[in-house]
């Protein structure tokens, strides 16, 4: 079974233009085994709930600073985890129609799962300069984006866009920052190609 949704498509309305910009194109994805859970109603018999395994894969656009928020708080606790994956995954259940569960009962992990945020270089780049909530001037908001980037990548949440996007600010920030995972990243999704 295959699931899809997007926020764009539950309201069915055009949004009308507004002296806001629109929010970077960044997309979750998310695919794997959940439960779902459904009513059982046979004649002469009590009712039940059946469970049934299903192969999921979830899709979401994310339109606003709010629901990046709500998917990763960009801030980052200093003690924790950068990613509750398992978090994340329930999250995007509970958007679907039905009543979905993942068998794993971890909130940190969900190891069957494969979760990644995508978008292009310059979506990451808008993310990070024109949307996140970060003080100071352009460079350090660009220190502390390339730093943020680095512990999703490292997370395995986002894809090559992101990697592309710190080389980008590092690059014309000068930033005094490593660039072997970023070009790493970039070097193993083109290896494919």
């Amino acid at each position: 079974m295959a699931s899809k949704t997007t926020n764009s498509d539950q309201t069915g309305e055009q949004q009308s233009a507004s002296s806001e910009a629109q929010f970077p194109d960044l997309t979750v994805r998310a695919e794997g085994t959940a439960d779902r859970l459904r009513r059982v109603n046979e004649p002469g018999k009590a009712d039940c709930l059946e469970t049934v395994e299903v192969e999921l894969a979830v899709e979401y656009d994310i339109d606003s600073y709010d629901e990046w928020r709500n998917l990763v708080d960009p801030d980052y606790a200093i003690h924790g985890r950068t990613v509750e994956k398992g978090t994340i995954i329930d999250d995007l259940l509970d958007r679907l129609e039905g009543h979905y569960r993942r068998q794993s009962s971890s909130r940190y992990e969900a190891p069957d799962w494969n979760l990644t945020v995508t978008g292009s270089a310059t979506a990451w780049r808008r993310l990070l300069m024109e949307f996140s909530q970060m003080r100071g001037s352009d460079s350090d908001r660009a220190h502390k984006g390339t730093l943020r980037l680095k512990r999703l990548l490292a997370a395995d949440l986002v894809d090559t866009g992101a990697a592309l996007a710190t080389l980008e600010l590092i690059n014309q920030y000068d930033l005094d920052r490593a660039t072997d995972t970023f070009i790493a990243e970039v070097t193993d999704s083109t290896d494919g190609e």
